[in-house]
């Protein structure tokens, strides 16, 4: 007998581009859970079999592989609770300011990492406040019942 988390976890690698429709909370707590297990262990093995540079390209792939589902299922939220999708370019932002970060640092090292992020500093205050609060509510709001796709614009 199947488990309730491994399907939900199954549903959302299966609709990994699906941008319409819903997905409840527990879709993404599952999908949560499973992607941070996948990624620390990976990273971990990786880290202990090769060596530094090649170890950090290696996590890096392991991390934006295991993001694919993460924009649409991040939609798909939105849509559950009555939001438009268009909400989640608040997650996009900060996403992508980390990714550049770490290839950043696995290219030039921490030492050119550092600076850059002294010198655009201001960009935390601007969009992690927007991006940890549309994460949280991913997770924590309850969907509202209607239709099941996406609110017209």
């Amino acid at each position: 007998m199947k488990t309730a988390s491994l399907q939900n976890l199954r549903f959302t690698i299966r609709h990994s581009l699906t941008f319409t429709g819903r997905s409840p909370r527990t879709d993404a707590w599952t999908y949560l859970l499973a992607a941070v297990l996948v990624i620390a262990i990976l990273s971990s093995v990786t880290a202990w079999a090769t060596e530094d540079p090649v170890s950090g390209w290696i996590s890096l792939a392991i991390g934006l592989i295991c993001a694919v589902p993460a924009p649409a299922l991040a939609v798909r939220r939105l849509h559950d609770f009555g939001r438009s999708g268009w909400w989640s370019l608040a997650l996009a932002a900060g996403a992508a300011r980390l990714l550049l970060l770490d290839i950043l640092q696995l290219t030039f090292g921490w030492n050119v990492r550092a600076v850059t992020e002294n010198l655009v500093h201001w960009v935390d205050w601007a969009i992690f406040p927007a991006f940890g609060l549309t994460y949280l509510a991913l997770l924590a709001w309850p969907g509202s019942k209607g239709r099941n796709s996406p609110p017209i614009a």
